[in-house]
């Protein structure tokens, strides 16, 4: 059977969208290894994600639900009729394509889900799911186009799975490709769905003829949003904080702080902009960093503290209203 990605995220598999993504949200800011030291924090929060890129996504979530129910019904089928299927990583040899000259590696695993022997060829920091030709997880292909004159005359087209950190801070990724291992280099700031050409020198790791192709996909984020290249966040402070103002230090992917001026008096749903702090444009410049100002009442309100609180409602005569919703 496939990993049970809703006990994953602590879901009934009757869940909201909604509630998926709120239980992921809460499961990524414990379990992420910039703020959990715990040893096994890394491998949880993978599963957590991986758990979410398909749970989060309509379609993927629909088709794992209908891959739950085959999957449930071929093993009844087996126990009542005692017939076995084919290993999980049965792996076929390459196949002629009869309706061009492009030769497919086709890679698949008996369950349909995550084939761990597959995506553990990826080995950057913090990876996961990686696939060639793949729209689902757990099925992939390798493609080489062969064409005559000048230029490489193989192109092996690849799609990869880094986190926000490794995309804004440009590392270096290890991959295997087959039997070789190559180092690829994360463009400092690449925005989502970017492609990078690698093209063969021999000495790279990659043959001469050939060039690879690879088109990023940045994970979800345990604190930003990807909105184009703009990264959205949301900013919490408490009451007095809006009220007189205060210096919020804001934590960027690469771990860097900046400091952002809270103006006295903000209200609720303002937002904040630190210019050029997100991923590159198309044109060269570099999108923004947004934060949604949320105001919050601190947990664990002592009673010195309600004493305050009540002097403030005293002087103040402000009561709770209804408005029109934005």
């Amino acid at each position: 059977m496939p990993r049970d990605y809703y006990r994953t995220l602590e879901v009934e598999r009757s869940a909201s969208r909604q509630e998926i993504k709120k239980s992921y949200q809460k499961l990524a800011k414990k379990w992420h290894p910039d703020v959990n030291k715990a040893p096994e924090a890394e491998d949880k929060f993978k599963e957590i994600t991986e758990a979410y890129e398909v749970l989060g996504s309509e379609t993927k979530r629909q088709r794992y639900d209908d891959q739950l129910k085959y999957e449930s019904a071929r093993q009844t089928y087996q126990s009542n009729s005692g017939s076995s299927s084919r290993p999980s990583g049965n792996r076929p040899g390459p196949e002629a394509d009869s309706t061009s000259d492009r030769t497919s590696y086709e890679y698949r695993t008996g369950t349909g889900g995550v084939d761990e022997d597959f995506f553990d060829m990826f080995f950057g920091d913090r990876m996961k799911d990686y696939d060639f030709f793949s729209n689902t997880a757990g099925n992939a292909s390798f493609s080489n186009n062969s064409w005559t004159g000048a230029g490489p005359q193989r192109t092996t087209r690849a799609k990869l799975d880094i986190t926000l950190e490794q995309a804004y801070r440009g590392d270096h990724v290890p991959i295997r490709l087959g039997a070789r291992r190559i180092q690829v280099k994360i463009p400092e700031r690449i925005p989502q769905g970017s492609t990078i050409r690698i093209r063969g020198t021999g000495s790279n790791g990659i043959d001469a003829d050939e060039e690879l192709l690879i088109t990023l996909r940045i994970l979800p984020h345990s604190v930003y949003v990807l909105e184009g290249s703009n990264l959205q966040g949301v900013l919490e402070v408490a009451p007095w904080e809006a009220a007189l103002g205060a210096d919020a230090h804001v934590q960027l992917p690469d771990q860097s702080r900046v400091r952002v001026k809270v103006p006295p008096g903000i209200q609720n749903g303002r937002i904040l902009r630190i210019l050029g702090r997100g991923l590159r444009r198309d044109d060269g410049s570099y999108g923004d960093v947004l934060l949604d100002v949320e105001i919050v009442v601190p947990p664990g309100t002592s009673e010195q503290e309600r004493e305050l609180y009540r002097q403030m409602a005293s002087l103040n005569r402000y009561q709770a209203q209804m408005r029109r919703r934005r």
